[in-house]
């Protein structure tokens, strides 16, 4: 196709100015939207995975193959001292987090309350999760000496109405049947805006052994982080190879997390079919201004017919004028979608005022201020589908020219 028929294409979908701004505006809105969109839902996707793993699982959980991550505190890993020397001479494990975990009550003279026990090291816990990273009061087993020291959130600091330096008693069952009661003392208030707060206590595995009769050394799980998310099969698909499946299991977070995986999975199935609603509107769009345009050119396709045009000829233009049409649609809008996602990035896109609780999914926060970057393939797909879509919609304006006869078109006014 030669540059004549080009500039001829470009020509005609400029006859009519005010359908042609309308029917470009309508595509880079909707372009811009889904660019926006599919760029902000992958940040605040990442955000709740991120989460997740930065507060409940790690990348990676492996646990005995009995227990049902942390539910059946008598199924416990005995010896675990191999799996600690694997796990250190893994290039990809950037580190991980031996615990013991059981369920129990925590309580003061002031009340109680049915909480989690995590028993952990917290040199190993303070490079795995973020709960370190969240005191906002006392320290995470810092300096203190104190027998026995726990950690609690700052929700049920507040049911119990304790603070650093406070006496709580825990008392929960061992794997034994026997009753497990220990005096602590608190050393520290975490607060993470999720549920952790207010249900979750972290202390010396040493003391969460004593508490549940665990054999010396046991644990329950280890959470590893990988260097990135992309080695989870590859580390999974190792760790099977070289430790029995009988004794011990590897599970990715996404396993962990089924609960969250299927909030995930929900929205960005409601964004596919935003996606496609708005596709089809741009493709109605197009469809219609490109149909216009050639009953406003009946006579015009007439005289080329006359003069020797052949049909196949006259198709291609229609093709090509759509297919200008959706080119310069998307990129008015891959342009404002990138901006709007770069304003955001700065400023942040808040989404507070749709709740006045915290969102939470099964223990993880789901925050509401998301800084969206930009994904570039994003903005490929899009292009893609809108084109796509272009082509697709044009076979009907081109059945149009197909019927078209000669000397009934030229009598057409």
């Amino acid at each position: 196709m030669n540059l004549f028929i080009l500039k001829l294409c470009w020509k005609n979908i400029w006859r009519n100015r005010r359908r042609t701004l309308i029917t470009v505006n309508a595509i880079g809105v909707g372009v811009m939207a889904l660019v926006w969109l599919h760029n902000y839902y992958d940040t605040f996707h990442e955000q709740i995975v991120n989460n997740a793993i930065r507060f409940h699982s790690g990348h990676v959980l492996v646990t005995h193959q009995e227990n049902e991550v942390g539910k059946a505190p008598k199924k416990f890993i005995q010896n675990p001292a191999s799996l600690f020397s694997w796990f250190k001479q893994r290039p990809a494990v950037k580190s991980f987090s031996p615990s013991v975990s059981t369920q129990g009550l925590l309580s003061t003279p002031k009340g109680s309350a049915n909480i989690w026990f995590k028993g952990v090291y917290p040199e190993y816990e303070k490079k795995t999760t973020d709960f370190a990273s969240r005191m906002v009061s006392g320290t995470f087993f810092g300096a203190s000496k104190a027998e026995n020291p726990i950690v609690i959130g700052a929700e049920l600091a507040k049911q119990l109405n304790v603070n650093v330096g406070n006496k709580v008693v825990a008392l929960t069952q061992g794997v034994d049947g026997s009753i497990g009661n220990e005096l602590f003392r608190v050393v520290g208030v975490f607060k993470t805006d999720s549920n952790y707060d207010g249900t979750l206590v972290f202390v010396h595995i040493s003391d969460a052994r004593r508490l549940l009769s665990l054999p010396a050394g046991s644990i329950h799980q280890v959470a590893l982080v990988l260097n990135t998310k992309s080695q989870i099969q590859a580390e999974i698909h190792a760790f099977e190879g070289r430790f029995s499946p009988e004794i011990v299991k590897a599970l990715p977070w996404s396993e962990v997390q089924r609960n969250l995986m299927a909030v995930i999975e929900v929205n960005r199935s409601a964004n596919q079919i935003v996606m496609w609603i708005i596709l089809a509107v741009a493709g109605l769009g197009i469809m219609n201004s490109i149909l216009m345009s050639l009953m406003e050119r009946k006579r015009e396709f007439g005289v080329m017919m006359a003069v020797g045009t052949f049909k196949k000829e006259m198709k291609n233009m229609v093709v090509l004028e759509t297919l200008m049409l959706g080119v310069v649609g998307v990129f008015i809008g891959n342009v404002l979608g990138i901006l709007v996602t770069l304003y955001f990035n700065r400023v942040g896109f808040d989404l507070s005022w749709l709740t006045s609780e915290p969102l939470v999914v099964n223990g993880t926060l789901i925050q509401t201020v998301s800084y969206p970057t930009v994904n570039w393939m994003n903005s490929v797909t899009i292009t893609i589908a809108i084109l796509a879509i272009s082509v697709l919609v044009s076979w009907i304006p081109i059945n149009h020219v197909s019927g078209l006869r000669p000397v009934q078109a030229l009598r057409d006014l």
